[in-house]
């Protein structure tokens, strides 16, 4: 199949999840389970890399006679989230912060703790606009970048000032096989544009998935939401057509779990 490069500007809303002890969504329905936003200013993703030990020997005239470079490990992302807008749901998702109530019982504020947010899991989800032509046939294309599991969100620096304030998270990213292929409906599944969940299961070390979804974003709003009804799963293949790519039937079909890559 070809492939298709993308370019990606402006980010157009951001979507929390909260997630459990394992990095894994909460079951269809649970209050309070999701946040979308459009009230973000930036999102920083910098790579955190174990650097390699090089092997290298000389000989007594000193000329190198050993010598192998080593490989740099990837070991989590460092994401740093901007905010304009501030939403005590999204404070209490992303550093476990307690919520502040009015007399009427509703969420106003956060208290900040001292500790860490180590046992605080959630998942981070930003789709972009790709430019194109507005008219072109088709579905209108967003670039989508999931973080499957991220925690030990705290609070960074801000200034009260004669500005605007803006409020700093840091975070790090954790392995998020817990995500599989998601509880909403990320990607499409046929030339129908018909919603489903993420086409295959994020694996135990990937921190990080980015790619080209027709399917729009969800409406941004202020404060936590239940999660959605289970997204609709594609059905397990039947049979599969040979070719230089292969493909299973019926149309959307996911390739079953003991077939060859």
């Amino acid at each position: 199949m070809p492939t298709e490069c993308w370019s990606s500007v402006n980010g157009e809303v951001m979507r929390l999840t909260r997630l459990d002890e394992c990095c894994a969504p909460p079951a269809a329905l649970t209050p309070c389970a999701s946040i979308t936003t459009d009230g973000f200013v930036s999102v920083q993703y910098s790579p955190e890399i174990a650097e390699a030990d090089d092997i290298e020997l000389k000989n007594a005239k000193g000329v190198v006679c050993v010598s192998k470079p080593g490989c740099d490990e990837l070991k989590w992302f460092n994401l740093q989230m901007n905010f304009c807008n501030i939403d005590p749901d999204v404070f209490a998702f992303v550093t476990g912060s307690p919520l502040v109530l009015d007399w009427e019982g509703n969420t106003v504020g956060n208290r900040v703790e001292a500790g860490t947010a180590c046992d605080v899991n959630f998942a981070l989800e930003i789709w972009t606009e790709i430019p194109s032509d507005e008219c072109a046939a088709g579905e209108k294309k967003y670039g989508y970048f999931l973080v499957p599991c991220i925690s030990g969100g705290v609070l960074g620096d801000f200034t009260v000032e004669n500005d605007a304030l803006t409020l700093q998270f840091n975070s790090k990213s954790k392995g998020g096989a817990g995500w599989g292929t998601g509880p909403y409906n990320a990607d499409a599944t046929d030339a129908d544009n018909t919603p489903g969940p993420l086409l295959t299961p994020i694996g135990a070390k990937q921190h990080l998935d980015m790619h080209v979804t027709t399917i729009a974003p969800p409406e941004p709003s202020c404060g936590c939401v239940a999660l959605p009804a289970a997204p609709t799963p594609q059905p397990e293949a039947a049979g599969a057509a040979a070719g230089t790519a292969g493909t299973y039937t019926p149309a959307g079909a996911r390739p079953p779990p003991d077939s060859a890559e």
